[in-house]
């Protein structure tokens, strides 16, 4: 599947979402909060279904290959589904407290901001990469 064709379908999805949420809080429907994230559900288990066969087809490719480098996908997928979770939970029961329902969005973020923060760096360069760059520049001056 394409990345035009991914996204299409993401988009749909939270579409699809958005107007079951919607009705849901107008009281036009009165269904369970667990069957109105059945979108969001979805979505999740096609997440968790590309991950395994990415990691699947990177092993069966190349031998070398660690989960170490899915390992911020496999915890951010689990933290997503455990904050859906426990947005069903509060919303359903209300009997659960809010820094209970927060937690595993705040794993998630402090997940996201520790991804972000390690693939930003730069790549080292070889010793010889920046010479060959400014005799190039030289040249041509």
């Amino acid at each position: 599947m394409g990345f035009v064709q991914r996204a299409l379908f993401t988009w749909f999805i939270l579409l699809v979402f958005l107007v079951v949420l919607c009705l849901r809080l107008e009281n036009r429907i009165y269904w369970n909060w667990f069957l109105v994230f059945i979108p969001l559900w979805l979505y999740d288990i096609i997440l968790v279904a590309w991950a395994v066969i990415e990691i699947v087809q990177r092993q069966h490719a190349n031998r070398l290959v660690s989960l170490h480098h899915y390992k911020y996908y496999v915890v951010g997928i689990v933290l997503k589904i455990f904050s859906q979770i426990t947005i069903c939970l509060k919303l359903e029961y209300k009997s659960i407290p809010m820094y209970v329902m927060m937690i595993p969005i705040w794993m998630l973020l402090a997940l996201l901001i520790v991804f972000v923060g390690t693939h930003l760096q730069p790549k080292p360069r070889s010793i010889g990469s920046n010479r060959s760059n400014r005799q190039s520049a030289g040249v041509s001056s």
